[in-house]
């Protein structure tokens, strides 16, 4: 999938913001939590305003989000211009556009064909309006697994989430900025979505995230509910990343995970410190459980690293 917006990681907000000292603690390995409370911030900071370059460039040097509204305006004319070009009527570019406007109220939210956006398109329409948006860069469809092992199988019968270009895009477009401002915990609202499309962002903009593509896994069994919200690759495993907040013991998506899986390893991102602890799933199966805050999504493998060589497997 072409990129048709470039977006900042977090690394990068830190680097446009001149602080040094933040950027430092970002980088080290492990995440010393003396530094917790001042990088929860700027992340949610940086979670507001989004990754846009002329954005973050702006509220680097005013640190007011009200003269930010003119380049929000001026990107999503662009991309939702770009979206009409790019069908090849005027009725399908009408089409792509508004599924294309309807997709940011779900940013992170797995969605279906049909009935989507207009109930006068058909679930072929959405389908192809989807994945033409795809093809050009302007959303990505993440698909889920199945399996707890690799390769990553992507079963593309099933219901994709949205991920958009930026999250500070979703924020102004859906008229949710102020929700969001002083907020101490990004998982505790909107179900998620926007912790969810953070975390999602900082795995595809970080240097270190690799893959750009995205996956989530699922269980198998038709009427299972049980989902883990991202997987990723750390050397030969397949590793599951849970981004919510709570007791170990109240991740029962993650624990069915870990028990299809060859190896005992599992992470959550969440608004708290660095911790590592060994836990059992609900049929007392062992794991080790790395919590890391979720500023730290775009580190999780220099994490991981340290992680497996401390509890020795």
């Amino acid at each position: 999938m072409r990129n048709s917006l470039i977006t900042f990681s977090f690394e990068q907000f830190l680097e446009m913001a001149g602080d040094r000292e933040s950027l430092e603690l970002y980088r080290e390995v492990p995440f010393p939590n003396y530094g917790y409370e001042k990088l929860l911030g700027l992340f949610h900071q940086f979670c507001l305003v989004g990754g846009i370059p002329d954005v973050v460039e702006l509220f680097a040097a005013s640190r007011d989000i009200l003269l930010l509204s003119p380049i929000y305006e001026r990107n999503l004319e662009e991309l939702f211009f770009k979206a009409a070009s790019i069908a090849t009527t005027q009725k399908t570019g009408e089409r792509l556009v508004q599924i294309y406007q309807d997709s940011f109220t779900f940013a992170a939210t797995r969605i279906k064909f049909n009935g989507f956006s207009d109930e006068r398109f058909h679930s072929r329409e959405v389908s192809q309006a989807f994945h033409l948006l795809q093809e050009h860069g302007l959303i990505q469809l993440l698909y889920p697994t199945i399996h707890a092992d690799l390769p990553f199988d992507t079963d593309k019968h099933r219901s994709p989430r949205i991920q958009l270009p930026d999250t500070g895009l979703v924020n102004y477009f859906t008229g949710i900025q102020d929700a969001l401002t002083d907020q101490k915990d990004l998982s505790a609202i909107f179900n998620r979505q926007i912790s969810l499309h953070i975390v999602a962002q900082e795995l595809m903009t970080s240097t270190e995230a690799g893959n750009k593509t995205l996956h989530f896994w699922v269980r198998g069994k038709t009427q299972s509910s049980a989902e883990v919200d991202f997987v990723i690759q750390h050397q030969d495993l397949m590793i599951p990343v849970e981004v919510k907040r709570g007791e170990p013991g109240r991740l029962r998506s993650l624990h069915q995970f870990v028990e299809a899986a060859s190896h005992p390893f599992a992470v959550r991102l969440y608004a708290g410190p660095l911790m590592v602890k060994e836990a059992r799933t609900t049929s007392g199966e062992t794991y080790y459980l790395m919590s890391l805050p979720y500023f730290l999504g775009g580190k999780i493998r220099e994490h991981l690293e340290g992680f497996m060589k401390f509890v020795g497997k």
